[in-house]
């Protein structure tokens, strides 16, 4: 079968992977460990996983984001996600 204009590169395809594990993770880690300590920047750190992670999974997508569309930052948290490198800070 022929691949349309239209269907996902493997390459999106993980980097849809990943963006959806960046969803999970920021999502269940208030439910593992709580949010009561976490300090401002935690909580920043907690939600730029979530909005990095719905721009990986819209990569590739007819009206979705470029790789222009990630800055340093993003690029930086995505590679310490991967590496499980993520800092969550804490009081």
């Amino acid at each position: 079968m022929n691949t349309t204009f239209f269907e996902a590169t493997a390459q999106q395809k993980q980097l849809a992977d990943i963006g959806r594990a960046m969803m999970d993770w920021s999502e269940e880690y208030g439910k593992l460990h709580g949010l009561r300590d976490v300090t401002d920047d935690g909580l920043r750190v907690l939600n730029n996983l979530s909005h990095v992670g719905h721009k990986l999974t819209m990569v590739g997508g007819v009206w979705g984001t470029t790789v222009k569309d990630f800055d340093d930052a993003d690029r930086k948290l995505i590679v310490n996600f991967i590496n499980k490198k993520v800092d969550i800070e804490r009081k």
